[in-house]
């Protein structure tokens, strides 16, 4: 299959823009680098990249082409963004990004999309240095009832605390599954990100935005 054939398959964009960014004090995606906010930035990638549909998880916007996704089980972090998206995606891949990883390069991306669809695995997942990105991944959107019976296993998970001298029922539920909970159920294959780390910072507070270029204007 060349590169070609391998684009005409088309692919779904994913953009996780949820979080309560606490630790930012701001939403992240109405960070702007220049006159562009992180999210304007991953929708035009995606948009250059050819992306056949682009959803959005956890943020209402309005952009020509740009699907907003609401949770279907709410409350369920980044694996419950990608289960209502994959249920969601006209096509078997889709390509999926964080809205705080601005700097990731259409290079990366599209290489990371080709190493997917020349193979028949479930999930291709960025690697560096030994660590897994599994939210910089594509995967295959029909997997999507494996993530719904982990959500429905921990939804089920709940214990009851009472306190005998008040009138008090407390329910304390387990912790919520991660993506990689999800990455033990596939067949998936990692591809291998030897370029510049600064590509893949991911933007959680706001001393990380110093790490972008001096020419760089953040607002």
């Amino acid at each position: 299959m060349n590169r070609e054939e391998i684009f005409k398959k088309g692919f779904s964009g994913i953009i996780l823009a949820g979080g309560r960014s606490r630790r930012m004090k701001r939403d992240k995606s109405e960070i702007k680098i220049g006159d562009k906010t992180f999210l304007e930035i991953q929708i035009e990638k995606l948009k250059m990249l050819g992306a056949s549909e682009i959803l959005i998880s956890g943020k209402t916007v309005q952009f020509s082409g740009v699907k907003n996704v609401s949770d279907i089980i709410p409350d369920c972090g980044p694996l419950g963004g990608l289960y209502s998206c994959f249920a969601n995606c006209s096509c078997d891949d889709a390509l999926v990004l964080c809205v705080d990883s601005p700097l990731l390069s259409i290079t990366t991306l599209k290489e990371l999309l080709i190493t997917h669809q020349s193979s028949l695995k479930d999930a291709t997942i960025l690697s560096h240095n030994g660590i897994t990105e599994p939210l910089i991944a594509v995967y295959n959107t029909r997997k999507y009832p494996l993530i719904k019976t982990l959500l429905d296993g921990t939804a089920k998970q709940v214990t009851v605390v009472c306190f005998p001298d008040k009138n008090i029922a407390e329910k304390k539920a387990k912790k919520k599954p991660a993506v990689r909970a999800f990455l033990d159920r596939l067949d998936f294959r990692l591809y291998e990100f030897k370029g510049d780390e600064t590509e893949l910072l991911n933007f959680n507070t706001p001393e990380d935005l110093h790490h972008f270029p001096p020419s760089s204007f953040i607002s």
